[in-house]
């Protein structure tokens, strides 16, 4: 046997020996996909199999977690740039101010609307640029134009992230576009949306599908969303996409059923599979919770005992929040009470709390109310003027009675000390 084919033969040995180690692990790594998956609480009895590096699923109204896979990896994500652009200059700018754009911000790289140096738009329409397209010259142009030059907007882009909690996002510019000191995570992204969402300005701008846009040769054209399952997925009300690799695409979407709006957040999925990733855990949400009333308007949490009259402590509205299907879904329960409580207590009046604790460690914190009012024991000064307040209509017929009746008495007395003159005056001249 000559050299090589002893070589070749040894080969072909390793391989066969290898071989059994590269298929084991081939498998780990196709069923760890999820390793990093948290689902808080409660255990499902099948999760999302998802291509993204990192995702979470939350309701809109509370910030509830649903579901979770590496959410607190830091990524750099381009779409959270613009979401934030677009906040800070909804809430510090007139969304009817014109904006003149700037050779800079046409300068741009990346996605633009070709956007003329010179030329004025509207707040609004730059930022529908930005929410439909991701348009970074329209982005640069609202940040120079809302802080006075780009650096001053990131320090209000970082202020805000900062006031929302956003412990692990730095962002570097406000049009995304790559730098290696800036980067969030979808943990934080949610946060932004949270809050973002209950900007009605906001929230109706990242609902839009599409929209005319008149370019500077006078030209229309429409501007649509990049997000595609506005078309494919049934309850989609918001979408946002962007990426800065083609391959690592992200995903940002909201739908409601029901009574129930979620947010899907997929960063760094594969282009083929973003939507997919996202409609999964979309689905995941809506097939396996629910939003139901926690407490009742008007339900006694508590009865207490005031001097000699007992009142039931109830909340004013009703109270949601979201659970597995089928599960209460609370952990604890407590009630307090402002102590030493005494007359007068009124029915608008705070006299406690009661405090819920999900098996996610959600906290619901809900303002008691007393459903009936308590006064102090009457004197006769406040008996006479409850009198009065019952029987205003009586008492004001009153008031006129007497006042005429004191005229007459006044009338009269003017009229006898007149006479009365008069037989003297006569007297006198007799």
């Amino acid at each position: 046997m000559t050299k090589k084919a002893l070589q070749v033969m040894l080969a072909f040995v390793l391989a066969a020996l290898l071989m059994p180690f590269q298929s084991i692990s081939a498998a780990s790594e196709s069923s760890n996909t999820n390793t990093n998956v948290k689902l808080p609480g409660y255990k499902f009895s099948q999760i999302p199999d998802i291509k993204a590096s990192s995702a979470i699923l939350v309701e809109s109204a509370r910030g509830q977690v649903l579901y979770e896979k590496q959410s607190s990896r830091k990524l750099h994500i381009s779409a959270a740039c613009k979401i934030m652009t677009a906040l800070v200059a909804i809430e510090k700018a007139d969304l009817s101010s014109k904006v003149t754009i700037s050779k800079e911000s046409v300068d741009a790289e990346g996605s633009a609307l070709s956007l003329e140096v010179g030329k004025k738009y509207s707040v609004e329409d730059l930022l529908y640029g930005i929410m439909l397209t991701s348009a970074n010259d329209a982005a640069k142009a609202l940040a120079e134009y809302v802080g006075g030059d780009i650096n001053k907007f990131v320090v209000l882009m970082n202020n805000k992230a900062h006031e929302l909690n956003m412990k692990d996002t730095h962002f570097a510019n406000p049009t995304g576009l790559y730098d290696e000191s800036q980067y969030t995570t979808a943990y934080d992204i949610a946060l932004l949306m949270k809050y973002a969402l209950s900007n009605p300005t906001f929230n109706r701008m990242f609902s839009i599908k599409a929209m005319p846009w008149v370019n500077g040769q006078g030209e229309v054209k429409i501007l649509t969303n990049q997000n595609k399952l506005f078309w494919s997925y049934d309850g989609v009300d918001g979408g946002k996409t962007g990426f800065n690799e083609k391959d690592r695409q992200t995903a940002i979407t909201t739908a409601t059923r029901g009574n129930m709006r979620l947010i899907s957040i997929v960063l760094d999925s594969p282009e083929n599979s973003v939507f997919e990733d996202s409609a999964q855990i979309l689905d995941f949400g809506f097939d396996n919770y629910k939003t139901s009333i926690l407490v009742s308007k008007d339900s006694p949490q508590k009865t207490i005992q005031i001097g000699d009259k007992e009142i039931n402590l109830v909340s004013i509205s009703d109270v949601y929040y979201t659970h597995p299907i089928g599960e209460s879904y609370i952990k604890s329960f407590e009630c307090t009470t402002i102590p030493d409580l005494n007359p007068p207590i009124n029915k608008n009046s705070v006299v406690g709390t009661a405090r819920y604790v999900l098996n996610d460690n959600t906290v619901i914190s809900i303002d008691l109310y007393p459903d009936t009012e308590i006064l102090p024991p009457e004197d006769f000064r406040s008996s006479i003027k409850k009198v009065i307040t019952e029987n205003k209509d009586i008492f004001y017929l009153l008031l006129i009675l007497v006042f005429i009746e004191v005229i007459l008495i006044i009338y009269n007395i003017i009229k006898f000390i007149k006479r009365l003159i008069k037989r003297t005056s006569m007297a006198e001249r007799k």
